[in-house]
């Protein structure tokens, strides 16, 4: 059995973070590692235990809305430090602005807290393995979304060009916005986990990108897909 993924919850509301808590502790697949209740308060139980030597969150559930820092200012302040870091954002806002605000922020995944647990359990398995999950209802206003921006983005091989891309970066890029994981994307291409890494590396830094959801909404706008 493999073992369970480090889970860090950020919620200000002290009801719904007690029964989130009680409800992960149900589930195998993740092991609760640390409870904030505010963003600020996140980040410096987060740094006081890496000092300690503890192992620290693969993945974090962010509330959105928190007084003080709130999730997306949260998101963006983690991802300087600990860019490998996953960030899944419940919320009860459907609105496009503030999805992308997460996106760019480097917020891998986004779900409505009407979610059970399972949904949250399973997104959270999907996010480690490379996914970006969202909500059926938020999907559906993100590509509603992407498809008006579609309008005025370029869609042409010179951005390709411009960027510099490669057709093994190109075909990667593809794959991502397909959501397909690495390692799925290292057995269709043939090459090993580690070259596909260095791909993503690649195109991160090309695109100016720090996430996976970051990089397929670049590929969107700038007609790379």
């Amino acid at each position: 059995m493999s073992s369970p993924i480090r889970v860090a919850v950020v919620e200000d509301h002290a009801g719904l973070r007690e029964r989130l808590v009680q409800q992960l502790a149900f589930f195998d697949e993740v092991e609760l590692v640390l409870v904030s209740e505010s963003g600020d308060a996140f980040l410096a139980d987060l740094a006081v235990r890496e000092r300690s030597g503890a192992p620290t969150p693969d993945v974090v559930l962010m509330d959105i809305e928190m007084p003080g820092r709130d999730g997306i200012a949260t998101t963006a302040e983690l991802k300087k430090t600990w860019p490998s870091m996953e960030v899944l954002i419940l919320t009860v806002y459907e609105d496009e602005d503030r999805i992308f605000a997460a996106v760019q922020a480097g917020a891998s995944g986004y779900l409505l807290k009407d979610a059970g647990p399972d949904a949250v359990v399973r997104a959270v398995g999907e996010i480690a393995q490379g996914g970006a999950p969202t909500s059926p209802l938020v999907a559906r206003k993100l590509l509603g979304y992407v498809r008006q921006q579609q309008d005025d983005a370029r869609r042409s091989a010179e951005t390709a060009e411009a960027l510099r891309l490669t057709p093994r970066e190109t075909d990667v890029l593809t794959r991502l916005v397909e959501d397909d994981t690495e390692a799925g994307i290292a057995d269709s291409l043939g090459v090993s986990p580690h070259t596909i890494r260095t791909h993503v590396k690649n195109l991160y830094a090309k695109l100016q990108v720090h996430s996976r959801a970051q990089a397929v909404r670049a590929a969107f706008e700038r007609g790379l897909v």
